[in-house]
């Protein structure tokens, strides 16, 4: 176990048993002997207080002398930052106990607290507790080696009670994080924030076809170091990738399987954007190409179809954005435009709608999992504003609205709000991001505003 790994060696590198509550991850690696086909391997991060806070599933194994795996979990600016202490690593094989392996999270206990209210080009609004007038503002960006590169440092602008605000430098697109340091040495967990590239990204699919998100950043199977900014989307009952953008191909159609003892991407298409920007496709089948090296593309138009190739488990399309035109460069921080949320919203969850009660919806997800309800908007509505809350911290949930039209609506925070809202029935969908094991439980409170006082 250590904070430091090569991806492609399958390696930790920086070996440690504590790691501070700044650091990017801890990692585990395994060196698994005598596969069988259809063996399943199951790692979970056990928390102080002895509950699963992540983990990550390697399903339907295939037989192989050995394989190596390595597994990752997020500590800096989220959950496990606020958690000191006693934390540990479990491997299960085929649902059984193999091997468990202890460390420590170390951490402030002095009550100073910070969290990210919102951020724009002109400024950063923090939510504190524990800060006074001298309390400093320090800021940092995560680097492809794996650690945080000092950003700035900085008093704040103004403070009214636990709000801080701190005028914003100009921050590319990266993961950074905050953290407040009081005059006696004191300091905070780290809080999180992404800034995400301007360019919109669609969804790789096609609207008539269905998929769900098995992966997202900072996933704990595999999103990490360069893929840190990564989602893997598998099919439901679909067949074909699409471009998120307009775009130059690039293809790499190497002829490759399933190569489970080797980490690499296996056949490929990258597509260079007109600004620079770069997406990638991986694990498609080999020979379902549909376009060629030099061929421009327009957005949403079918490129190959969804494989299992490269080090993977499972038919899925894996997607990044990159500054270069390396498939392996570090990826960095993009949105998709939700244009095609009803593809994405699956069978089981589409039967089971919790019942509205005094305006609160309450319901319980399984991670990457969707729930969805209609919402009746009147004509000559003022506003609409939908909110989604959750108590646990080691849970996390995304809020979508969907128009009558088809138009999508979504906000990084916890409120959507449309002002002069469509007539006729809306969509609110949700979307577990974070947490494993039992399902999560989640409320959404819709409120519409008419236009009479």
């Amino acid at each position: 176990m250590g904070t430091v790994a090569d991806e492609s060696a399958c390696a930790v590198t920086r070996t440690v048993a504590t790691v501070d509550a700044s650091d990017a991850q801890m990692f585990i690696q395994l060196d698994v002997r005598r596969v069988r086909s259809g063996d399943r391997l199951h790692i979970q991060w056990i928390n102080p207080r002895g509950e699963a806070a992540a983990s990550a599933s390697y399903d339907d194994l295939p037989a192989a002398p050995s394989l190596c795996f390595l597994s990752a979990l997020p500590i800096g600016g989220f959950a496990p930052a606020g958690q000191p202490g006693a934390w540990s690593a479990r491997v299960l094989i085929n649902g059984q106990l193999a091997h468990e392996r202890s460390f420590q999270v170390t951490g402030s206990s002095s009550g100073l607290s910070v969290r990210v209210a919102s951020f724009d080009e002109k400024q950063i609004v923090l939510q504190s507790t524990g800060a006074g007038s001298e309390t400093s503002v320090n800021i940092a960006r995560y680097t492809p080696a794996g650690g945080w590169e000092y950003v700035m440092h900085v008093l704040p602008e103004t403070q009214d009670g636990n709000r801080i605000t701190v005028k914003s430098p100009k921050l590319d697109a990266a993961e950074y994080l905050i953290i407040l340091r009081n005059p006696d040495g004191s300091v905070s967990p780290p809080a999180r924030f992404v800034v995400a590239t301007d360019a919109g990204y669609r969804m790789p699919v096609l609207a008539s076809e269905r998929w769900r998100i098995s992966q997202r950043p900072y996933g704990s199977y595999s999103h990490f170091g360069r893929s840190l900014h990564a989602y893997d989307i598998a099919p439901l009952d679909a067949r074909w990738v699409a471009a998120m953008r307009a775009g130059t191909v690039f293809a790499h159609d190497l002829g490759l399987g399933q190569t489970p003892g080797r980490r690499i991407f296996g056949n490929y298409i990258t597509m260079r954007h007109d600004d620079g920007e770069y997406s990638h496709y991986a694990h498609l089948r080999a020979g379902s190409f549909r376009v060629r090296t030099g061929e421009r593309v327009d957005a949403g138009q079918p490129l190959a179809e969804v494989g299992n190739s490269g080090y993977s488990f499972g038919r899925h399309v894996h997607v990044h954005v990159t500054r270069s035109a390396s498939i392996s460069a570090q990826s960095v921080p993009f949105r998709f435009n939700e244009t095609h949320l009803p593809a994405l919203v699956s069978r089981q969850m589409e039967k089971a709608r919790p019942e509205r009660k005094a305006d609160r919806w309450t319901g319980q997800l399984g991670f990457a999992q969707w729930w969805s309800h209609l919402l009746t908007v009147p004509r000559g509505a003022r506003s609409l504003e939908v909110k989604l809350g959750w108590e646990s911290q080691e849970s996390g949930f995304d809020l979508y609205l969907v128009s009558p039209s088809g138009r999508n609506y979504r906000h990084d925070g916890q409120t959507v709000r449309v002002d002069a809202p469509e007539a006729g029935q809306w969509r609110v969908a949700v979307q577990a991001i974070q947490g494993q094991g039992s399902a999560l439980a989640f409320w959404v409170e819709p409120q519409i505003r008419t236009s009479q006082p």
